[in-house]
């Protein structure tokens, strides 16, 4: 089931500078995370708005998009971005039995399996759209394989 609309936060990070469609974007201190699609390529972005540091573009067919396996009390998503042996992983997440829970977000970043840093979204600032990135792997083809838990090529199975 997807409950999109359960994380999107009413409030947009200011001077969002996606180019395509903005699939996530929050503030971490004084810098903006976003992830963007942009016709059949994902993009990671950060640093000062307007002015990433970092701005990673990876083709949708090799993105690491690991959504919701649909169990647990939190719905969450993640998509991971790799450059020269160090990963970043954005996800959101929202607690769906909890009525007071608001939306949550953040990158974490790894080299190799070691954790470097743990980055989390100033509350208010996010807003998260990384399940379009499902729809999008399945109109260029992919199948999400619930039991392996990966993207395949077609024909999927049922």
């Amino acid at each position: 089931m997807r409950l999109a609309f359960l994380l999107i936060a009413l409030a947009a990070p200011a001077g969002a500078a996606c180019r395509g469609e903005t699939l996530f974007s929050c503030e971490i201190g004084s810098k903006q995370l976003e992830v963007c699609l942009s016709g059949q390529s994902v993009s990671y972005r950060f640093g000062p708005p307007g002015r990433p540091e970092m701005d990673l573009t990876t083709p949708l067919s090799q993105t690491a998009y690991q959504p919701w396996p649909g169990v647990g009390r939190a719905i969450w998503e993640a998509v991971s971005f790799t450059n020269r042996g160090t990963t970043y992983e954005v996800w959101s997440s929202f607690d769906r039995l909890d009525p007071d829970a608001r939306p949550e977000g953040g990158v974490n970043v790894m080299n190799g399996d070691a954790l470097a840093a743990q980055l989390t979204c100033r509350p208010g600032s996010m807003r998260a759209g990384l399940d379009l990135l499902y729809e999008a792997k399945e109109a260029i083809g992919q199948c999400w394989n619930r039991e392996r838990q990966a993207w395949t090529a077609p024909p999927c199975a049922p």
